[in-house]
């Protein structure tokens, strides 16, 4: 056990992936654990501990130390999907990086989105048939295939990049909120963004 362990930041999953020669990125793997929640997946650790290895591919099994971080991550996820305050945020870059860098961030974050949301679902749960849930899902896919290159770092790219960036945002409270167990639904009731204008 690890008591003292915090949730890491996007830099610090970011090391501890590289040090395990990692098939994904933080970004992704942090969509991927979004996703399991927005899908209604309620993990106990040593279930989310074999979810996210069997996903980073990693060289290794993850130290006990690791998946105490990413359990702190995990329930970090969770309080702040579940914040009526609408505090959640995908872990990406911060606005001074490269566009570039940010687009790409973003790609596979919604990547790893979609494999969580995918592996929570129930297959009998017909709430993913309803128009709202199928239409976010979609829309969590054409950002997924962005393509960064397309991209440059002037104002108008970087206000398209503000949009998308908010809506996926929004995107997975909405999911969250749609498919959570019953005896967590709270609905805030605010509605999924406009859909948002993809290159």
């Amino acid at each position: 056990m690890h008591p003292a362990a915090t949730a890491p930041t996007l830099e610090e999953l970011a090391a501890v992936l590289l040090r395990l020669n990692t098939a994904c990125t933080a970004s992704e793997l942090h969509g991927v654990l979004t996703g399991l929640l927005a899908g209604g997946a309620r993990l106990n650790r040593s279930m989310l501990q074999k979810v996210l290895e069997a996903h980073a591919e990693a060289d290794s099994a993850f130290s006990d130390e690791v998946v105490a971080q990413l359990w702190q991550l995990h329930l970090k996820t969770l309080e702040d999907l579940g914040e009526s305050e609408l505090v959640f945020s995908p872990m990406i870059p911060e606005d001074d990086d490269d566009l570039g860098h940010r687009v790409t961030a973003l790609a596979d974050w919604c990547q790893g989105f979609l494999v969580g949301f995918g592996t929570a679902v129930r297959p009998n749960d017909t709430r993913v048939h309803e128009e709202s849930v199928r239409d976010t899902l979609q829309d969590i896919v054409h950002v997924a295939n962005v393509d960064p290159s397309a991209q440059d770092d002037d104002e108008g790219d970087e206000f398209a990049y503000a949009e998308l960036y908010e809506f996926v945002r929004m995107a997975a409270i909405h999911l969250f909120e749609e498919m959570a167990p019953p005896e967590e639904q709270h609905p805030h009731n605010e509605d999924v963004p406009d859909h948002p204008t993809l290159h």
